[in-house]
């Protein structure tokens, strides 16, 4: 009797097992692969959205509080954003602390923190001639903080 060419049935069973298998596994990285860049794409918003609310209470001419806070949403890239503003005392008088922490609603975790400092300005802004006391402007320096 002739052997006939061809696979067996139990061999073309093994084939689809071991392909089966290769699949899953090239699935479950494309999937993590789109978590990881959807959170990255939400960090660098929320980033974005830190840095924005710095530079708008930076720009308020009133000097920052010592202690307190604000919260609040901003929209970006047509996405609600929480954020919660921090003002805290420093050991500089002369310096005032603000701590931006941005989420992608309220209650949900942490996706951007920021520290920004404002100086105040000079106590002793008299000068003889009004027109040429200058005050220099409050300044703000934003800080990554690393997240926990």
């Amino acid at each position: 009797m002739k052997r006939a060419a061809g696979f067996t049935l139990l061999e073309v069973l093994v084939a689809l097992a071991v392909l089966a298998i290769a699949m899953g596994a090239i699935i479950s990285v494309a999937t993590q692969s789109a978590n990881t860049i959807g959170y990255l794409r939400d960090q660098t918003f929320a980033g974005w959205v830190a840095l924005n609310k710095i530079n708008e209470l930076s720009l308020d001419p009133e000097p920052w509080p010592e202690r307190g806070g604000r919260k609040g949403n901003s929209e970006l890239a047509n996405r609600a954003w929480f954020w919660e503003a921090r003002f805290q005392k420093t050991s500089d008088s002369d310096l005032t602390a603000l701590e931006i922490v941005v989420r992608p609603r309220e209650g949900g975790s942490a996706l951007s923190a920021l520290t920004a400092f404002k100086s105040r300005p000079p106590k002793d802004e008299t000068a003889a001639d009004p027109e040429q006391a200058t005050t220099p402007p409050p300044t703000s320096v934003p800080t990554a903080k690393p997240k926990p």
